[in-house]
Parts: C-alpha cells; sequence; structure tokens
C-alpha cells in the first residue's frame, strides 16, 4: 500500500515538471533575445519591401507594372499594402510580447530598475499605439462648400477586386463652412520678346517712355502706357462696303422670345449651336452664283482638310485618321491621329461645340518624330510655340463644318448679292427660300425662328481700353513697336494667351503672368451636435480644430471659383498611446543617467559611513 502510495507521488511530480517543462519552454521563447532579433529583422525586410514596392495601388496598376501572376501573390499576401497588413501588425505584437517578457525576466524589485522598467514599457506603448493606429485609424477627406455642413468623409480603398473605392465614414458630428478666406500675393507680370528667326525669348522692362532695343536685332519696344485693371470694350463696326470680312447679325427664336443673338462671322465664328433643341445656325459666303448653286444642292458638309507647307510648296490631305500620308519630294511623312471641335473639351466628340477646332498631327522627318496640334482658327499657333520642324508649316480647315445637327439652317450669301437660306434635317434638304434683312422665318418642324437683322460687309470692331480700378488684376500696356515695316502701336492685355506680332510676322510680343501665389487659405468651421455649436475656430495648414479624437486639417481649396474648402480629417487612436511611450522613454533615459547614479552615490556613502 506503501509502496503505491510512493508511486502515485512519483507519477504526480513526473506530470507537474512535465507540464513545468512545458510552460518554461514557452517562457523562454518569448524572453529570447534572438526572437526579438529575428522579428526586428523581418520587419526591417517589411519595411523594405513596402518601400521598393508601390503601395495601396489598384489592381490594374500592379498588372501593368508587374504583371498578373506576381500582382496576384501581391495582393494575397498583403504585399501590396504591407503597413496595414494583418502580418505585419502580428509582428508588432510579437515583438510587443517579446519585450514584456523580456523585462518581466530581467527584472529586480528594487527602485534603482524604474530606468530599465521604463525605458522597455515605453517601446511597448510605441508598438501598441502603431498596431492601433493600423488597425483602427482612419484618414480621409472631404470637399465642404461656403455656407454648408457635412456629417461624414470619404477615405480611400482597394476593394476585393483591386479596383480603389470610396467608402463614405459618417461622423459622430457636423461641420458647418461658415466662411472660406483665400489671400493672394499681389500678382507679378512680365513682357516677353520673340523673334522667330532666332527663336529667341527675351523678358522686357515695363517702363513707362523707356525705349528699349531688342537684343541682336532691329527692333525696339517702347511702353506708352499701363493700366493696372483693364477692360477691353469691343463695339461693332462696319469699315468700307468691300465683302473682305462679311458679317451677319442673327437673332434666333424660341417662341415668340429672342432666345439667343449675336454676329456670325463667314471667316472666323460661323455657327451658333443649340445643344437642346439640337439646332445648329451657319452663315456660309461664297464668292460666286455657280458655288451657290452646288451648295444650296447638297447637305453634305465642307470636307476637312490638312495643309502642308515647305519651301513655297504646299500640299493638301484630307482628314483621314492614322492614315500616312507622304510630303512628294521630301522625306516628310505626316499622319493625323485624331481631331476635336472643342480643344481641351473630355466631353464626347459629337457634344462639343465648334469652338476651337483642332487636329493633332504626326511628323516624321529626317530628325525623328514629332507630334503637335494644329488649330483651325489660330493658324499661327506655333509661331510661338517653337516645334521640332519649324520649316514645316501646317494648316487645317473645315473641322468645324464636318459636323452637322439633326436640324442644320445654312444662310448663304454671295458677292453677287444672292441670299438663300436652306434647312437640312437629318442630312436631308428640306427647304430652300430667299431671305431679306430684318424678316423672320420659322424653322420646319421646330416651332423655332429666325431673323438676319444686320449684315456688314467689312466686319470690324472699335476698340477702346477701359480701367476699372486702381488694383493689378487684369492689366494691360500700349506697346509700340518699331521695326522694318515703321512704328506700330497697340495694347497688349495679360489675359490674352496669344501673342501681338508685328506687321512682318517675325517678332512679336505677349504680356504674361509670372505666376500669382496664394498667401495663405482658412477655413471657420463649426462643430454641431444636435443643432447646438459646441465647437468652433478657424483652421489653417498645420493649425487644425480637435474635437472627439478627430483631428481636421486645412488640406485644399478650390482653386477656380474659391467656394470650397477641402479637409482632411484623421483619427488616429493610438496617437495617445504613442505620447505616453515617449514620455515614459523620457522619464526613463533621465532616470538611468542622472537619477540611477545619484542614487548609487548616496547609497554607497551611506554604506561607508
Amino acid at each position: 500500500m506503501k509502496a503505491e502510495t510512493k508511486n502515485d507521488i512519483k507519477q504526480i511530480n513526473k506530470n507537474q515538471y512535465e507540464r513545468k517543462g512545458s510552460s518554461n519552454k514557452v517562457w523562454d521563447f518569448f524572453c529570447s533575445v534572438k526572437l526579438a532579433v529575428v522579428i526586428i529583422l523581418v520587419l526591417v525586410l517589411a519595411c523594405i519591401i513596402g518601400t521598393v514596392i508601390l503601395q495601396e495601388k489598384t489592381f490594374d496598376e500592379y498588372v501593368a507594372r508587374y504583371g498578373y501572376g506576381l500582382s496576384t501573390f501581391f495582393k494575397i499576401t498583403q504585399l501590396n499594402n504591407v503597413f496595414y497588413s494583418y502580418w505585419f501588425s502580428v509582428l508588432l505584437v510579437l515583438l510587443c510580447a517579446n519585450l514584456i517578457c523580456c523585462t518581466i525576466k530581467r527584472w529586480r524589485n528594487t527602485f534603482l530598475q524604474t530606468g530599465f522598467i521604463l525605458t522597455h514599457l515605453s517601446l511597448v506603448l510605441i508598438l501598441i499605439g502603431g498596431v492601433v493606429k493600423f488597425q483602427l485609424g482612419v484618414k480621409g477627406g472631404v470637399n465642404v462648400y461656403e455656407g454648408k455642413s457635412v456629417n461624414y468623409f470619404l477615405t480611400q480603398k482597394i476593394d476585393s477586386k483591386g479596383k480603389l473605392d470610396y467608402v463614405k465614414k459618417d461622423l459622430p458630428f457636423t461641420i458647418a463652412l461658415d466662411d472660406f478666406i483665400l489671400e493672394k500675393n499681389e500678382p507679378k507680370f512680365q513682357l516677353v520678346s520673340y523673334l522667330k528667326n532666332k527663336d529667341r525669348q527675351k523678358v522686357l522692362e515695363v517702363k513707362l517712355g523707356k525705349r528699349q532695343r531688342v537684343p541682336g536685332s532691329d527692333y525696339k519696344v517702347t511702353v506708352k502706357d499701363y493700366v493696372p485693371d483693364a477692360e477691353l470694350k469691343q463695339e461693332p463696326v462696319n469699315l468700307s462696303d468691300k465683302p473682305d470680312n462679311p458679317a451677319v447679325f442673327v437673332k434666333f427664336f424660341g417662341s415668340e422670345k429672342v432666345a439667343a443673338e449675336g454676329w456670325l462671322l463667314a471667316y472666323d465664328r460661323n455657327s451658333y449651336e443649340d445643344k437642346k433643341q439640337n439646332i445648329r445656325i451657319e452663315y456660309i459666303w461664297l464668292s460666286s452664283q455657280q458655288e451657290l448653286d452646288k451648295a444650296v444642292n447638297s447637305a453634305e458638309a465642307a470636307n476637312a482638310q490638312l495643309s502642308v507647307s515647305l519651301s513655297g510648296q504646299t500640299q493638301d490631305y484630307p482628314l483621314d485618321l492614322n492614315k500616312v500620308f507622304k510630303f512628294e519630294g521630301t522625306d516628310y511623312t505626316v499622319k493625323m491621329l485624331q481631331y476635336v471641335h472643342n480643344y481641351g473639351d473630355r466631353r464626347p466628340l459629337g457634344e462639343q461645340p465648334t469652338d476651337n477646332p483642332a487636329v493633332q498631327v504626326e511628323i516624321n522627318g529626317p530628325e525623328g518624330v514629332e507630334t503637335r496640334w494644329v488649330f483651325e482658327k489660330f493658324p499661327d499657333w506655333d509661331k510661338m510655340h517653337p516645334a521640332k520642324y519649324k520649316n514645316l508649316k501646317i494648316t487645317c480647315s473645315g473641322i468645324a463644318s464636318t459636323y452637322m445637327a439633326k436640324n442644320t439652317l445654312r444662310i448663304y450669301q454671295t458677292t453677287e448679292g444672292k441670299q438663300v437660306l436652306v434647312y437640312i434635317k437629318d442630312k436631308h434638304i428640306v427647304e430652300t427660300m430667299p431671305w431679306e434683312l430684318e424678316k423672320r422665318y420659322t424653322i420646319p418642324d421646330t416651332g423655332n425662328q429666325v431673323e438676319v437683322s444686320s449684315y456688314f460687309p467689312s466686319f470690324d470692331f472699335k476698340r477702346e481700353v477701359i480701367k476699372k480700378s486702381d488694383e493689378v488684376v487684369m492689366p494691360a500696356i500700349l506697346a509700340e513697336v518699331e521695326g522694318p515695316g515703321g512704328k506700330v502701336e497697340d495694347w497688349i492685355f495679360s489675359s490674352n494667351q496669344y501673342a501681338t506680332w508685328y506687321t512682318d510676322n517675325n517678332f512679336a510680343l505677349v504680356y504674361e503672368s509670372t505666376g500669382e501665389s496664394v498667401k495663405h487659405f482658412t477655413s471657420k468651421l463649426r462643430i454641431e451636435e444636435n443643432g447646438q455649436t459646441v465647437a468652433e475656430k478657424t483652421i489653417r495648414v498645420n493649425d487644425p480644430l480637435k474635437h472627439k479624437g478627430y483631428v481636421i486639417y486645412q488640406s485644399s481649396y478650390d482653386p477656380e471659383a474659391g467656394t470650397f474648402s477641402g479637409l482632411q480629417i484623421v483619427k488616429d487612436p493610438g496617437i495617445p498611446v504613442v505620447y505616453s511611450g515617449f514620455g515614459a522613454l523620457c522619464f526613463g533615459v533621465v532616470f538611468i543617467f542622472y537619477i540611477k547614479p545619484f542614487l548609487r552615490k548616496k547609497l554607497k556613502k551611506e554604506v561607508e559611513e
């Protein structure tokens, strides 16, 4: 009986020892310095990977850069979002556990070890704060218009398919924008001269009455007048009875009221379009009765073409996209890549107004490939924009005329005095009739009417420069240019993006802004809860508003109208933990290097006594 009891006791002790040994192995594993080194090396490697591999991009962007297979691997392993991945947080938690275990193992319950405890505790707090930030922190943005309020913000997120998406996050309060203030520095402007034959630009001094010679040329420029805030008033006038620039003033009626009116110029802006009713009115000037007879019997629009000139020779090519045309007798080829009705308009071609027709051209020559835009209404655009092949002059025509609305009304006029209206519907001629001034004509099947109220054979504008204010807003200068063709005087406006050319088309002036810098921008915000204002502040860059753990930063604004404020909203619950860690670190370092040596010295002195 005693033997059995002894055996039972031995068995119990053996099991306890085995459990204790197993427990010691787990404890030793988490207390291992080797584990800390391995974790830190893995974290360093993860940081390197997170720097080398693009982070938080769409799956399509990864496929384009790395290929489908590698992109799929990145997605599965979260290497496309290393610092917010679950495995990165697990590594931080593991390192945190290792630090805690190492601290407990080496802790001796004495006051002198306070610095040791605080420094290790600080690292633990910083790591915990990092994990909290990565897993629970949010950051996004929202635009708020003046006088409006929002109770949400948007965050970017890559969805399960690798597509960029925006997620709406509700706020526990409402942000109201009472006022947005955008202050700018006073704008500065410069006068730039350009010599075409030398392809040289030179900034001239804007000083009234000073006669300046343009270096390397026979041109002289004198600024005769200056207006800090100028407005050009233009009054239409007729210069002569010679039809060198014919124009008509057209009124377009919707029922009995004038829906639109304005001048149509045969050689410039010769059309008006009403998108809602799909009606287009065109003014076309013809030089003979024969051309009129041909035009009124055809619903087809004019053919668009490209004209290329080199060394006095000109060749015309139809607007045939992606077809390569060879300039006969040379090594040049031309290809038309695309055309638009309104340059810079991102809408589909059929929805664009014919305000600024242009064609993109690819030129292949002895010096390689050059791509340039050619504008129908601005044939001299390339003069102030030097290209690779300066000797090659390219113009386009007929692009605006190729477009036809569902209902098209053409106002024809000839040098012989013939005047005809042609109504075209769905590219078929419906009605043809003569027209007279100041008579209304009904457009069939539409209920609209049209009237040509005035005709100027030689249309021009009487120009007058008006000073609006004494502030520098939109300045203009009156410049006198002396050159081979004598003296020429003209107003040059800073608002004009095109150059003002001298009579020989070799010298030009541009009065342009050197850039308007923003002084600062601020937003007057209010925080509302249950209809009551609980906080308010005027925020600016690096001076945010804080409320309930959220930090509201001034990040951007509406650069055009300045009507909304761009806010960045951040919530980082890990920040207090991280700050506590840094506080503990600072106090621990002070204790180790200053308090601990003092206490040891004091204890040693007491022992010696």
